[in-house]
């Protein structure tokens, strides 16, 4: 990862900002949710029974939205938190040679210069890459 991706705001800023405003969403439905549970215990058409019972539906409902909103904002950061802790995993474990463009020097046999030798060669990505 280069410097310029963290100061930037990171890669995937569209998930991040859809994770956001899924926070801000969950917070909002909690508000309209506990004024709708006023207004059916205060002003709803119907009597107290019913009333209740409205209120007890519009809090259970408010809930399940919150927790829902709050898992596909969860689930967002999830994502991007995998493909990060994958990207610096593959860049840690995978030897690259300092030169690129350097000569090979055990006898004329040539050595990888790239990942494509860490691939199997029954890979979807390995074929890709060979441009089969």
């Amino acid at each position: 990862m280069s410097q310029r991706h963290f100061i930037s705001g990171g890669r995937y800023p569209v998930l991040r900002t859809l994770g956001i405003l899924y926070l801000i969403g969950a917070g909002v439905s909690v508000l309209v949710g506990i004024a709708a549970c006023i207004w059916a215990l205060a002003s709803a058409p119907a009597n107290w029974g019913d009333r209740l019972m409205l209120a007890v539906g519009v809090l259970a409902a408010t809930f399940f939205l919150f927790i829902t909103m709050l898992a596909i904002a969860e689930v967002l950061k999830l994502v991007i938190d995998i493909e990060h802790n994958t990207r610096m995993t593959a860049m840690n474990s995978t030897p690259m040679p300092s030169d690129p463009m350097a000569k090979p020097t055990d006898g004329g046999v040539s050595m990888p210069q790239n990942r494509l030798h860490t691939l199997d060669e029954e890979t979807a990505e390995a074929a890709l890459l060979r441009g089969h």
